[in-house]
């Protein structure tokens, strides 16, 4: 029985080690209803925030004492239905949970990964954005992370005689230990 009691001690302790790391996944996709994952472009110029200015709530759904890094990343495709090039570009939205409006660059909310595209008539073409965060690289946005529930959304603007924006996958990957009693 003490041998028992001794590995179990042993095992514990190893879990409350300064080396263990949590990574918590977050699939931002499915706080978004199914028939909301595609975007019609109409024909002109277009600018929307998506899937809407509010952006998407991601509720953390547990707390990390030491964040040490994180990633966002989005997956999709654009498809040209007009006769003409579609040009333009797409960028990651992210603000603190309190902020409404994720394009007007105040209360918080900022861009990240700002991406051009031109898709010929009739063409598709994918679309794949990964941004690392740290507190050394994207740090604004890093310390958005760290506050707790943040908001997340995507800027796309073009110019184009109609289209399609269909978005697959949307993830927020962060990293960190579990508590901070050993540094």
């Amino acid at each position: 029985m003490p041998r028992l009691a001794l590995i179990a001690l042993i095992l514990l302790l190893a879990g409350c080690s300064a080396a263990t790391r949590y990574v918590i996944n977050v699939n931002v996709l499915s706080f978004i209803p199914q028939n909301q994952r595609s975007l019609n472009i109409p024909t002109g110029y277009y600018l929307v925030v998506y899937p809407s200015l509010e952006g998407q709530l991601v509720p953390l759904p547990t707390s990390l004492d030491i964040l040490e890094r994180g990633q966002l990343s989005i997956q999709g495709s654009l498809a040209n239905t007009g006769a003409i090039p579609m040009t333009g570009s797409y960028e990651i939205r992210i603000a603190p949970e309190s902020d409404t409006n994720l394009n007007d660059n105040a209360g918080g909310d900022l861009g990240l990964g700002s991406t051009s595209f031109n898709v010929a008539s009739g063409g598709t073409e994918a679309i794949s954005t990964t941004i690392q965060l740290s507190a050394t690289q994207n740090s604004a946005a890093f310390n958005i992370l760290k506050s707790g529930s943040f908001r997340i959304a995507l800027r796309v603007e073009t110019n184009s005689n109609g289209g399609r924006f269909d978005l697959s996958s949307a993830r927020v990957s962060l990293t960190g230990r579990p508590f901070a009693l050993l540094r």
